[in-house]
């Protein structure tokens, strides 16, 4: 049997909830914020810091440092990079060692 507009409306109406601007704008961070957290550790725990590449803007502003200071460390010999198409990728691992060990802070212009 179908129901009256009448008793459609008293179920929408029982269904609706009302609350001030500021609660709206609490619940809405509450949940965004829980998202976020739920997604930084399924990224932590999926991707270590030492695996993946930086690309060359990454690790210039990672080491406080110019892209000809980036080209010296290179043919110095302290950071290999492959090339990937146009794109030069360093290895994070390689790279976190070096910061590490303190062979970089002679180039740190921070």
């Amino acid at each position: 049997m179908p129901h009256s507009f009448d008793s459609y409306i008293i179920e929408i109406m029982d269904s609706i909830i009302v609350i001030k601007e500021e609660q709206l704008a609490e619940v809405v961070y509450a949940a965004v914020s829980r998202c976020l957290d739920e997604r930084k550790v399924e990224e932590s725990v999926s991707r270590p810091d030492d695996e993946g590449y930086y690309d060359r803007d990454e690790i210039c502003g990672l080491l406080h440092i110019a892209y000809p200071t980036l080209w010296r460390i290179e043919k110095s010999g302290l950071l290999k990079s492959q090339k990937v198409g146009r794109k030069n990728l360093y290895s994070k691992s390689e790279v976190n060692q070096l910061m590490k060990s303190g062979k970089l802070a002679k180039y740190n212009r921070k």
